[in-house]
């Protein structure tokens, strides 16, 4: 297919570039506020858990979330900074008004209305009020920012933080950081290009290419979101992964186009993309389909980055297999134009090629040796994984200067009893939550959870106060109308058959202890007159997330290697090297989530590269770097061993061809290296802990890939193999010449 369409390509190069052109113009103009049309929640929730399930009750049955937008309140100059003073009180009713004006505010609760002494700080210059709001298709992002319109006072200082708050602040972020990183990006990659390539005319092709795969793909990020909910932090992927892997690939295409120039051969474009475009195809698929095995996992996060991964590398390998082509095309010898002084260039180039022979050869010479102490020494790399934790991302993934994550701050230092991320307990009972049975199951009930050590309080139909019997609950929800605390209590906490407890508990939100509270409350043995219960809250989500994680990634590491060995043999005719690939990547990647356990989790380098350590590391982040950097590592697998078994069609000595093959390809993987480890190094300085994390994990997998497995390990397991190396069962070897007929009919490179 790729020769006929080198040809194609090479006969009508400007119907190419003209289709590419209208369609990077119209996807600019379309894209322009993707940033504003995708969805500000990262999709971490598991559909159908029991947390999902209570999310569900609150939101269909009460109208409600279960998490407030939390509202920071202090005195400005001119007001007693006392929250018992009358104009103190005075200024939070007024405020309290105005929002509950809102239609999409449904309900506001103060330390004025709750005379909750926790509602107050210690030195009583500080409160909080919590506001629930109805939070819609657009997860509460258009109420959120009416609600922000009404925080408006001369006399209090309103900070806002939360949830959706955070979401909301990341989404700010991230509107800011990308392009930042984009164009940082651009502006280093130029003077590296012109270097790898010696000429402007070049240089600017791949940087071309890139600027088209970030246009086009994040046009189709929103596209993909008027159809389905498109997390925000897809972009960040579009960005780095898209322009990464079209420098990349243009670099593959390039470098050989260039080679076939050099040779005098009349027709480059075609042996191009008939060798070169070959191993791009091969590579892009090997990325797309490992990227896309994320859809094995039940999160609507996993499904965004997988979709963002997929149209990345798509777009990418398109552009550099069909646009780039048909500007080389049209360039010709010109593609070497405004050359800067080559003389000590080309002097370096033949001198880098002689080393990597030499230094291939010397690694051939000591393979056992070369073989052992690589392997080890990324063995003992990933020694911190010993002792890896996982858990989501919290409000200190976003930067210092986050309004949302100063008010979570102030919040736990001020009011360290809050008790803000409680537990939810959505109770199914049997018959009207406010009658018997049902009525004295939650009794029962809410005595049981109160028994636990880990509980602080529970708040519910039957706990409004703790000197009340069950006698008195029966007797208040039968006259509700002569009990406004009870018909208050029934608006607050029923709806018909359902019921809801918050579960307010002593240890961390994020801690084990509190994890395990959260299974305790669901196994327990229901009282007569409760059907069944749900559980939400931080920590029984993350209960549903690292369960999740633990059944799902199994089936994703399983499809991702069964998908690379395919890919591979389809490539090579050989079983043996796609199991050695495997192997050897994952090696590499327990080095790579080894030093990022040393660096997130640990807190290493987290004064130098800019973030708070959590303590643990993000799950989600762990699992989008094994996707991508597992399939990353085979482009530069089969761009090497490609050109190896191009070398051993002319020579029948194994070790010769080994060293050919890295000859030829060692300083473009190096050259390829550099440069996605410099777009990669250009996201890591982003502010949002999630962009930089992803970032740095990539870029320390592409640098270990690229050198201490590349051009050590995999030289030496091929030296070792010999003749093995090309072996597969003969039944496997039909099929494989049936897919590539052309292979016996091609002469010697």
């Amino acid at each position: 297919m790729l020769p006929p369409l080198g040809r194609l390509i090479s006969q009508h190069p400007w119907p190419f570039l003209l289709v590419a052109l209208a369609l990077v113009l119209s996807s600019a103009y379309y894209g322009a506020d993707a940033m504003q049309r995708l969805h500000p929640a990262p999709g971490w929730e598991i559909r159908g858990s029991d947390s999902d399930r209570a999310r569900q009750v609150l939101r269909e049955r009460f109208g409600r979330d279960e998490t407030a937008v939390v509202l920071l309140l202090r005195a400005q100059p001119g007001l007693a900074p006392d929250v018992e003073a009358p104009a103190f009180r005075h200024a939070v009713e007024g405020l309290v008004a105005r929002l509950t004006r809102l239609p999409e505010v449904r309900a506001v609760e103060t330390y004025y209305d709750s005379a909750d002494a926790r509602m107050r700080n210690a030195a009583g210059d500080m409160t909080y009020a919590l506001v629930w709001l109805e939070r819609g298709q657009d997860e509460g992002v258009g109420a959120y920012r009416r609600l922000r319109d009404q925080l408006v006072s001369d006399q209090l200082d309103i900070r806002v933080g939360g949830e959706l708050a955070t979401y909301v602040d990341m989404r700010t972020v991230l509107e800011r950081e990308v392009p930042r990183v984009e164009r940082l990006s651009a502006l280093m990659l130029i003077p590296l290009l012109i270097w790898v390539f010696g000429s402007v005319v070049a240089a600017l092709l791949p940087l071309v290419i890139g600027i088209f795969t970030v246009v086009i793909g994040t046009a189709l990020l929103k596209a993909f979101g008027q159809l389905t909910e498109v997390s925000i932090y897809t972009t960040h992927v579009v960005s780095m992964l898209g322009l990464g892997l079209a420098i990349d690939y243009g670099l593959f295409i390039l470098a050989r186009y260039r080679e076939e120039l050099a040779r005098g051969n009349p027709q480059p474009v075609v042996t191009t993309l008939r060798t070169a475009g070959r191993t791009v195809a091969f590579g892009g698929l090997t990325v797309a389909a490992s990227v896309l095995a994320l859809f094995l996992l039940p999160q609507r996060f996993f499904h965004n980055m997988a979709l963002a991964g997929s149209v990345a590398v798509g777009v990418a390998m398109l552009t550099a297999t069909l646009v780039l082509p048909a500007l080389l095309a049209v360039l010709g010898e010109r593609v070497n134009r405004l050359a800067v002084p080559l003389i000590l260039r080309r002097h370096a180039e033949r001198e880098a090629k002689r080393r990597w022979y030499a230094f291939s050869h010397f690694v051939m010479r000591h393979a056992v040796v070369v073989l052992l102490v690589t392997a080890a020494s990324l063995l003992v790399l990933g020694t911190p994984l010993a002792h890896l934790t996982l858990g989501p991302a919290d409000h200190k993934s976003l930067p210092a200067d986050s309004e949302s994550r100063q008010v979570m701050a102030l919040l736990a230092r001020e009011f360290p009893q809050a008790r803000l991320v409680p537990l939810v307990v959505t109770v199914h009972t049997h018959g009207e939550a406010r009658q018997d049975p049902a009525l004295s199951g939650l009794y029962a009930l809410a005595r049981q959870i109160e028994a636990m050590p880990e509980v602080d309080r529970v708040v519910g139909l039957t706990r409004l106060d703790p000197s009340l019997s069950l006698e008195d609950y029966r007797l208040m929800y039968r006259f509700p109308a002569d009990f406004p605390l009870a018909a208050a209590a029934l608006e607050m906490f029923v709806r018909d058959d359902v019921s809801l407890m918050f579960v307010h508990y002593l240890p961390p939100p994020n801690s084990d202890a509190a994890r395990a509270l959260a299974q305790r409350i669901r196994a327990l043995p229901l009282p007569v007159g409760i059907e069944r219960l749900h559980v939400a809250g931080f920590p029984a989500d993350q209960v549903d997330y690292m369960r999740a994680l633990r059944a799902g990634v199994p089936w994703v590491i399983t499809a991702i290697v069964g998908v690379v060995f395919v890919l591979l043999f389809l490539m090579l005719g050989s079983v043996v090297l796609p199991f050695k690939a495997v192997v050897a990547n994952l090696l590499s990647l327990s080095a790579t989530f080894g030093a990022l356990v040393w660096i997130f989790q640990d807190g290493h380098l987290a004064d130098w590269l800019g973030f708070t350590p959590q303590g643990q590391m993000d799950g989600t982040v762990m699992v989008l770097i094994f996707a991508t950097a597992f399939s990353l590592a085979i482009d530069y697998e089969v761009f090497l061993l490609s050109r190896v078994k191009e070398a051993s069609r002319s020579t029948r000595d194994n070790s010769e061809a080994v060293a050919l093959g890295i000859q030829r390809s060692g300083p473009i993987i190096t050259s390829a290296a550099l440069l996605i480890g410099l777009v990669l190094a250009s996201f890591a300085t982003a502010q949002a802990v999630f962009m930089k994390a992803t970032a740095m994990g990539l870029l320390i997998s592409v640098v270990v890939d690229a050198t201490v497995v590349r051009m050590l390990l995999v030289p030496a397991t091929l030296r070792l193999l010999g003749r093995w190396n090309w072996w597969a069962p003969r039944p496997l070897m039909v099929i494989y010449w049936a897919l590539n007929r052309d292979e016996r009919r091609r002469p010697p490179s």
